[in-house]
């Protein structure tokens, strides 16, 4: 059977304009004499004499996993996208080894791309990122997904993490309240304690692009943001009368930005407002609009300046005497080494103006960032260093406290990437984050150990 179907392909070499050869059932080709010919006709440009070679080694063989390789390709390059569909579906699903496997998968990814369905693109190399067998491989997938990544409309971002921790409620560890260096007759309850458990974070980022030219592009975003608690058993025995959601929180933004070229090459303005709600222990605490303007400035070719500046007003849902404005600004510059590695330094600043009693103060924070360019091992690691300040001119508890407060903090954090351990692209990630907030009012001093657990793109 096989024999004689592929006798038929000595009339469509002939057809291809192949020498003079006279085609009986006695001259047929070998199903890899079969397969040269269906590539060379693919990048002859001959799609159909492709198309034609390829059916009938699939016909001699259902399961030839190259054949149907070269069906979806020439079904794509002949405008047939359903047949190329199916045919890509079919190569990868017949392919054995891994090297088959990653192979049907790109070319299943590049009809996609060709038919401009760059989401189902990004699938397939997630899917052949399951077969890769070597770095020079995952180089290439990281080259294919970024280029489809610029060409799809639609951006996505889901980070899922899983964070033991000592103090889930930023509580304190003090018993007896103290002010200023002075005791009271305060006793802290339970709640207000630090306790233990487990902090589980789901962030979704959705970005859409609506308009694009050489210089600018405008998008359309959302997202979704949970944090939920599960509290240990040593929680229960210090407040025996909190529960997991009351910890739990939410919060939600839809919004718009413009981003443009701006000046000299690689300087850029991005403008942008958003609207959303936030949620804390089931309730509903506060809506938001706000507004947001950033100015990235090339310095040279390894570093960078951003700028950033923006305006947010809360609605209370509990009244307007409870509603704030926010203003921030912020300046981060960056800068990579010879060798690879990324230092960053970034300044941002925080004013908090509102009629109700404590909700007037103003925030500072100083954050330093060194990423080694260089794996250790497996493992790619970045570090952090954060110091903050925060000012209540002034502050109320049962009564003014002298001086208003101000508290201070100190963090620190190591990040590791497992990059070599992925699957479809994604590996695992692990935080370690430890510090301390002090504060002339003790109820807000805090000491905080976390271990959070992740998930990262490769790409």
């Amino acid at each position: 059977m096989k024999r004689a179907l592929l006798a038929a392909l000595l009339t469509l070499w002939a057809s291809a304009g192949a020498p003079d050869t006279k085609a009986d059932d006695s001259q047929t080709f070998t199903v890899e004499q079969a397969r040269i010919l269906a590539r060379q006709a693919l990048y002859a440009g001959r799609f159909d004499l492709a198309r034609d070679v390829a059916t009938v080694l699939v016909r001699a063989d259902p399961e030839d996993a190259y054949a149907h390789g070269v069906l979806a390709a020439a079904h794509s390059l002949l405008n047939d996208p359903k047949e190329a569909r199916s045919a890509a579906r079919l190569s990868y699903r017949h392919s054995e080894t891994p090297a088959q496997k990653f192979g049907a998968a790109r070319t299943a990814a590049s009809i996609a791309f060709q038919q401009e369905r760059p989401t189902a693109s990004q699938v397939w190399l997630r899917l052949a990122a399951t077969h890769s067998e070597s770095p020079q491989q995952d180089e290439v997938l990281s080259r294919d997904y970024a280029k489809v990544r610029r060409a799809n409309p639609l951006r996505f971002n889901i980070n899922l993490s899983v964070a033991p921790s000592d103090n889930v409620n930023n509580g304190t560890d003090n018993v007896l309240e103290v002010i200023n260096d002075v005791p009271t007759l305060g006793v802290f309850n339970g709640s207000s304690r630090a306790l233990p458990g487990t902090v589980g974070t789901l962030d979704v980022q959705l970005r859409y692009r609506i308009a694009q030219s050489k210089k600018s592009q405008t998008s359309v975003m959302g997202r979704l943001y949970t944090r939920r608690v599960d509290l240990s058993k040593s929680a229960e025995d210090i407040a025996p009368n909190v529960e997991n959601s009351d910890f739990a929180s939410t919060y939600v933004e839809a919004g718009i930005d413009h981003a443009l070229a701006l000046g000299a090459p690689g300087n850029s303005l991005r403008l942008g407002g958003a609207l959303g709600a936030s949620w804390f222990g089931g309730d509903r605490s506060y809506d938001f609009l706000k507004l947001n303007l950033s100015r990235g400035i090339k310095l040279s070719p390894s570093s960078n300046l951003t700028l950033r500046t923006g305006a947010e007003r809360r609605f209370s849902t509990r009244g307007t005497i409870r509603d704030t404005d926010v203003v921030t600004l912020g300046a981060t510059v960056s800068h990579k080494l010879k060798r690879g590695d990324k230092v960053s330094v970034g300044l941002t600043v925080q004013d908090v103006t509102g009629d109700f009693v404590n909700a007037d103060y103003q925030t500072a924070s100083l954050r330093a960032n060194y990423t080694f360019g260089k794996q250790l091992g497996p493992i790619q690691i970045s570090t952090g260093l954060t110091f903050g300040y925060t000012d209540y001119e002034d502050y109320r508890l049962v009564r003014t406290v002298d001086g208003g407060r101000q508290d201070e903090s100190l963090y620190g954090d190591v990040s590791l990437f497992f990059a070599d351990y992925d699957f479809a692209g994604f590996a695992p990630t692990i935080r370690l984050r430890t510090g301390r907030r002090s504060s002339n009012v003790n109820r807000f001093e805090i000491d905080e150990t976390t271990i959070t657990l992740g998930i990262q793109s490769k790409f």
